[in-house]
């Protein structure tokens, strides 16, 4: 408890932080944003916001967690866990930043360099996983299935598909003012009941007085954008408390919004390679519901609403997943 108590206290501390801190640190460090000329025309507007202020809420949430590790309220191998994968994911996308700055582009890293440096990461977490001792959560049961019952096979994959698919979808999500941040706070919110280790709790309330804070200055109209370090670090921590916490069967439930789109990026690409049209005006999903025409014809129609309608709505569908996930869990 006295843990919990610091961890809020923390995160009331990172909250103004975050919110002050984030758009001065993107706009000293002069990084821009670049927007991809195949994108909406409304988003041209946003090109040259400062960006890459994902990396102070980053720095508060491992500061935090150094914090409560240094006072004895962190020690765990889960502690390790989840900042070795909010570092992982963030190094990657810090590389995709300093790439996409330096050659005035949208695009960073191309895609399958990305990949193999996100596949790289899961398997340095791999070679943590030996060190925890936890009870995975299955969904709608009263079962708990011990993370040490599983040969490597069954939670190799586990690490390398869910930490890859966690950060490149939190970061596909990180389209629209405040989408992604907001999210990632409700899905964490999803998982805070599931998580069972007090010191993981703690660390995920520091984390939401952090998210909290980056999303002040990043609701429309932002100020600041996470960039693809935020965006991918936040993805890593999000799949670090759910497998350190072994919630990790219920991390697509709670994310139910990053499954979207993830997806419709997968479906949109698959009609256009199998039909020669695109299933959606645009991809991800959070494009194709907004306002404006593309010149190319698509097959489902769009609602075409305005930039704040499609965040607020998507947020709801995130607060419904993440009461998906918290019913999941009470059936322990």
């Amino acid at each position: 408890m006295e843990g919990l108590r610091l961890g809020v206290a923390l995160g009331l501390v990172a909250l103004p932080l975050a919110a002050w801190a984030s758009p001065r640190f993107a706009h000293l460090i002069r990084a821009g944003q670049r927007i991809r000329p195949e994108g909406p025309l409304d988003h041209r507007g946003k090109a040259g916001t400062p960006t890459m202020g994902g990396s102070i809420p980053l720095l508060l949430i491992l500061v935090g967690t150094a914090i409560l590790w240094g006072v004895g309220e962190v020690t765990s191998p889960q502690g390790g866990f989840v900042l070795a994968a909010t570092v992982a994911g963030a190094l990657v996308g810090l590389a995709d930043d300093l790439r996409s700055q330096r050659r005035g582009a949208s695009v960073g890293l191309f895609p399958h360099q990305t990949l193999v440096a996100q596949v790289l990461g899961g398997g340095l977490l791999c070679l943590l996983v030996p060190a925890l001792e936890l009870d995975l959560i299955v969904p709608f049961s009263s079962l708990r299935l011990p993370l040490s019952a599983l040969p490597v096979w069954g939670w190799a994959p586990l690490v390398l598909v869910g930490f890859t698919s966690t950060v490149n979808a939190v970061n596909l999500a990180d389209g629209l003012d405040g989408l992604a941040t907001g999210a990632w706070l409700l899905a964490l919110l999803g998982l805070l009941p599931a998580t069972g280790a007090p010191a993981l709790r703690a660390v995920i309330v520091v984390a939401l007085g952090a998210g909290g804070g980056f999303l002040w200055a990043n609701a429309y109209p932002a100020r600041v954008f996470l960039g693809n370090v935020g965006a991918m670090g936040l993805g890593g921590f999000l799949f670090g408390i759910a497998f350190a916490g072994g919630g990790v069967f219920l991390l697509p439930l709670v994310g139910g919004v990053f499954v979207v789109m993830a997806l419709s990026v997968i479906l949109q690409v698959g009609s256009y390679k199998l039909t020669g049209v695109r299933l959606f005006k645009m991809s991800p999903f959070h494009h194709h519901l907004e306002a404006g025409e593309v010149s190319w014809p698509y097959r489902i129609r769009s609602p075409g609403w305005a930039e704040p309608k499609v965040v607020v709505r998507l947020w709801v569908l995130g607060a419904a997943c993440a009461l998906v996930g918290v019913l999941a869990r009470s059936f322990g």
